[in-house]
């Protein structure tokens, strides 16, 4: 029996079946999708189904059983959308199912739900299922809300007029044109502070580099004094000052005893009155000590004669 050979194209071929085989199985198993599992299909109709897509999950108390297959559009259907559910064919469906959009979880995915009739007769595959949606969350919070905002829109409107009737009183309105006014002096203030800034205090701080530079180089003149020699200087000139007063407060010597002999001022007081007295009666009578006459050697020498 001779050896089989197969083609390198035929060996291609397989590979790329094979390949395009496990990719729709691997996306079939990533929607949930069983492709081995016998199945079976009933239909729902809704009015509308916002987020549902094909291969949504269909699920009964949290267990998924099938998926959403296929979704039809008739617009002559009082509910346009129809939807057909595909599930196991095991799943026993009674009559009464009802399959039910609600929202699978807080990022607004949907699902369907199936909730089980009582009935004793079965579904056959096929047929429609009783379809209803179930408020989300949005929704239900929405409906919440609804009635306190109508019951709070004629407080709302009386309050916004009462508002309105102040904004247009005339004490906003002045309040209003004070503070635009205030608005425009503080503008100027800024800008006269700005111009400030700008020029007087770049003189001032140039005044205070230059007093700072002055003290600066008086200090260290300071510095450069020989304190210790002037300090000695000063002690010597207070102990000369004091043994010359100690020697005015002493008699030992002439001008100290001129200063606390109190008889000498008392004789020096007298001398001054005496000359004082002599003084002035010298301006009463100078005839009394002075005789000056021009001709005076000549009337004596006559009364010479005379006699």
């Amino acid at each position: 029996m001779g050896k089989i050979t197969i083609s390198r194209e035929t060996k291609i071929g397989i590979v790329v079946v094979v390949a395009i085989a496990m990719l729709y199985f691997g996306l079939n198993y990533l929607k949930g999708i069983n492709i081995f599992q016998s199945t079976t299909y009933y239909y729902a109709q809704y009015d509308r189904v916002d987020g549902i897509v094909p291969t949504t999950p269909v699920m009964i108390n949290g267990f998924q059983v099938g998926h959403v297959s296929e979704i039809f559009f008739d617009y002559t259907k009082e509910a346009p959308i129809t939807l057909q559910i595909t599930v196991d064919k095991k799943l026993v469906v009674p009559q009464g199912t009802v399959a039910q959009v609600y929202d699978n979880g807080l990022m607004g995915g949907k699902a369907i739900q199936l909730q089980l009739g009582t009935g004793n007769t079965l579904m056959q595959p096929g047929d429609t299922l009783i379809a209803s949606v179930q408020n989300g969350l949005m929704d239900a919070v929405t409906s919440a809300l609804i009635e306190p905002i109508k019951a709070m829109m004629p407080q709302l409107d009386s309050t916004l007029t009462a508002v309105k009737e102040i904004m247009q009183s005339q004490q906003i309105q002045a309040i209003l044109a004070h503070t635009a006014q205030a608005t425009k002096e503080l503008e100027a203030a800024s800008a006269n502070l700005n111009g400030l800034m700008a020029n007087d205090i770049q003189v001032a701080v140039k005044d205070i580099k230059n007093i700072a530079a002055n003290f600066s180089a008086i200090s260290n003149e300071m510095q450069a004094v020989q304190w210790d020699s002037t300090l000695m200087n000063i002690e010597s000139a207070i102990a000369n000052l004091e043994a010359t007063t100690n020697k005015l407060k002493s008699n030992d010597n002439t001008l100290g005893a001129l200063l606390n002999d109190n008889a000498l001022y008392q004789n020096l007081d007298s001398t001054v009155q005496s000359a004082n007295a002599l003084l002035i009666d010298l301006k009463a009578n100078p005839k009394r000590y002075v005789h000056f006459s021009v001709f005076g050697s000549k009337e004596k020498n006559e009364n010479d004669s005379k006699k």
